[in-house]
């Protein structure tokens, strides 16, 4: 065997595995690569899709959740012509609580006219009686819709009287000035 026949030999199977990966592997990795490409163009445009739908999702629920508590508010809360009644149920409140109520004073200056339909009237209290009563009190007027905070809070107690307290509470609740929109 000659040494030109050698090089026939091995030479025409590199030729065609050099014609085969030219012809037909480079491009078919091409396109797998190309298909590759779109593929992972396409779960990222579907990743983006569905982070849209879910904010926009948690933005619908959480306007729906708003606006029910606005309701709410817009039906339990009460109009200014009816604040007395409402501080009449806050004043038996604190009664049925143990407590006696030593005065009760609204500070109508705090109730300026504005343009909105909530005006934030401010009461100051003076109350008498134990210091646990007096946290289950607070605690219940908290959860109502129409309390808005306590600006001030002063607790005091007089060694005659020790187990009864003496507190005065400047508190301020929301109230309407009308309900225009009921039918709404």
């Amino acid at each position: 065997m000659s040494y030109k026949n050698l090089i026939w030999l091995a030479g025409l199977p590199v030729a065609i595995i050099l014609v085969w990966i030219l012809a037909v592997y480079v491009p078919m990795s091409a396109q797998a690569t190309r298909g590759q490409n779109s593929l992972n163009a396409v779960l990222q445009e579907r990743k983006a899709l569905e982070t849209t739908l879910l904010t926009m999702t948690q933005q619908v629920q959480t306007q729906a959740s708003l606006k029910k508590s606005y309701d709410e508010f817009l039906s339990q809360a009460p109009t200014i012509d009816r604040m007395g009644q409402f501080m009449a149920g806050v004043v038996h409140s604190a009664k049925s609580r143990g407590m006696s109520l030593e005065r009760l004073n609204g500070e109508y200056s705090s109730m300026e006219a504005s343009r909105q339909n909530v005006i934030h009237p401010v009461f100051e209290m003076g109350v008498k009686g134990k210091f646990l009563d007096m946290g289950r009190f607070l605690e219940e007027l908290s959860g109502k819709t129409a309390f808005a905070g306590i600006r001030k809070a002063r607790i005091a107690y007089d060694e005659k009287e020790y187990p009864v307290l003496s507190g005065r509470f400047v508190i301020e609740f929301k109230a309407l000035k009308e309900r225009t929109f009921e039918g709404k």
